[in-house]
Order: C-alpha cells, then sequence, then structure tokens
C-alpha cells in the first residue's frame, strides 16, 4: 500500500495534468478514497470518470474500485465508525443534507490530523520556529485564515508580520534581505494570479516559503517542499473553513511545542499585563458576602 503512495509521488513529474490532480488527490485524501467514486473524484478534479479510471488501470488495478479496495483498510477513523458517534447521528433531527455535512466535516479535518504526522510537517514547523521574521500573506477568502494565523503566532512570539496585498509590490517581502525569515502564503482554488506570481518570484529570490493551500493545489510543491494542505470541499454551500481553521490551530500548537513552550507563558503573562493596562478585562463582579 505504501509503495503506490511512493510511487504516485516518484512518478508525479511524468503524469500529465489531469493525472498529476488525480495523483495528488489521492496523496493527500488517503485517508478518505474509500468513501469516494470515481464519479465523485471525477466531479471534484473536473475531469472525466473515464480519466481517473484510466488512470486507475496504469497504476495496475482494473477500476478505481480496486483502487478502493486496496486502500480501505488504511482509513483510520475510528471515532466515525463508533457507534456513540452513529447514536448521535440518528438523532440529528435536520434534514440527511446537514448529517451529510456534519460527516464530511469531520472527514476533512481528521484528514488534517492524519497529515501532521507526514515530515513536511514537522519540517514546516520547524521553519517556521526558528525564522527570526514571518511574514504572512492571504489571498481571497483566505485573508481571515491569514489573519488569524498571524494573530495568533504574535502571542507566542515575536516577529510576525501580516502582509497587507493592496500595495500591489510586496516590496516589503521580495526587496529586504531574505536571511532568517520566511514567508508563509495561504490560498485555495479558484487560486489567485497574485499569489502564484508572488510564490514564484519568492522563489526566486530564495525566500524560504511555507504554501499553505488545498489538496489540488499542483504548482505549491514545484516552488516548495513545505506544503501544507487542507481541503476545503465540503457539502457546504459555501467552501468549508473548519479544515483551514484546524490547520492554523495546530499548527500554532506545534510551533508553540516545537521550542518546548521556552519563553511563551512569560510573553503571554506580559501580553495579558499589557492588555490590562490599555483596555482592560471584563469580569464578572462578586459582593463579599453574596450568593451571586
Amino acid at each position: 500500500m505504501s509503495d503506490l503512495f511512493t510511487r504516485l509521488e516518484a512518478e508525479n513529474a511524468s503524469y500529465t495534468a489531469a493525472e498529476r490532480q488525480i495523483a495528488l488527490f489521492l496523496l493527500n485524501n488517503r485517508e478518505m478514497i474509500p468513501f469516494e467514486t470515481a464519479a465523485s473524484i471525477a466531479q471534484r478534479l473536473d475531469v472525466s470518470a473515464v480519466t481517473v479510471g484510466r488512470f486507475c488501470r496504469m497504476l495496475g488495478f482494473k477500476h478505481f474500485r480496486e483502487l478502493k479496495e486496496h486502500l480501505r483498510m488504511s482509513a483510520h477513523l475510528p471515532w466515525l465508525a463508533g457507534q456513540a458517534f452513529q447514536d448521535f447521528l440518528s438523532d440529528f433531527t435536520d434534514s440527511d443534507k446537514r448529517r451529510r455535512t456534519l460527516e464530511r466535516e469531520i472527514e476533512l479535518l481528521v484528514a488534517v490530523y492524519e497529515r501532521s504526522q507526514h515530515k513536511v510537517w514537522s519540517d514546516t514547523v520547524a521553519l517556521i520556529a526558528r525564522s527570526r521574521r514571518v511574514q504572512i500573506v492571504g489571498f481571497q477568502t483566505e485573508r481571515g485564515i491569514a489573519a488569524m494565523l498571524a494573530h495568533n503566532l504574535q502571542y507566542v512570539r515575536p516577529g510576525v508580520e501580516l502582509i497587507d496585498s493592496a500595495s500591489g509590490h510586496f516590496a516589503d517581502v521580495l526587496i529586504e534581505d531574505p536571511s532568517d525569515r520566511c514567508l508563509v502564503i495561504i490560498d485555495v482554488r479558484r487560486y489567485s494570479s497574485t499569489s502564484r506570481h508572488l510564490a514564484e518570484r519568492a522563489a526566486d529570490v530564495g525566500i524560504p516559503l511555507v504554501i499553505i493551500t488545498d489538496t489540488l493545489c499542483d504548482w505549491a510543491p514545484r516552488l516548495t517542499a513545505n506544503v501544507l494542505a487542507a481541503d476545503s470541499d465540503g457539502a457546504l454551500f459555501w467552501q468549508s473553513a473548519v479544515p483551514m481553521t484546524g490547520l492554523v490551530n495546530l499548527l500554532v500548537n506545534d510551533i508553540v511545542g516545537h521550542g518546548g513552550g521556552r519563553d511563551v507563558e512569560e510573553r503571554l503573562e506580559r501580553i495579558s499585563a499589557l492588555y490590562e493596562d490599555f483596555v482592560g478585562f471584563v469580569r464578572p463582579t462578586r459582593t463579599r458576602g453574596s450568593d451571586a
């Protein structure tokens, strides 16, 4: 089974564009493959089911069903199969569509945690943790995700900047000394031409690059090995932010843990004191002797 994924990674550069999309989907969604069909993958990737079938035959399988059976045992989703979870779902009073939405959201979040066990995750965590400056930029609907990552990291470490793309030139990224810093770009389908161009220019000038994107982005791995993926293709009208939010939360957690949490507690205490000084916190008041 691992040989199949090793083959997909090794042969990726020789595939056609459509084959590369299918290979990336299999590599980045291996724990979800048993729940897919050739038609559902074709619809996600905007290719034909015939193309999916042809790719499976090229890999040595009669059809996608045979490949799926080959991989079924690799799905590690114990809490999706547990009786307690099924009982919870059976009590759902809303439509079947809402139930399927919940199942899909959980599957996508589980996939993020599965991918966090890969070497690319630990390498990316180490890069961000050791960089003196971390510059973060998001495009399209992912601007909010970029802001969340930047603001959370600013609490636990210095040298974190949220880049404003409004200037249109990215001089604060591209003309400064690339040493001892890294750039984090966040974007998903349909990918902004600006995000790809910025990634290409950053790679050209030697800026260590992290790209946080979806599982179908075939250009990011050509520019950096530090690609973290979260599939946003949920069952809602709008793309789901749950997997990407989970990725950011887990990433911040592991960056803190990378250095054993050194200096984080002291920094948070100092930030809390400054916030108390400038703004203050709202706390419930209790009168001495009161039962309130």
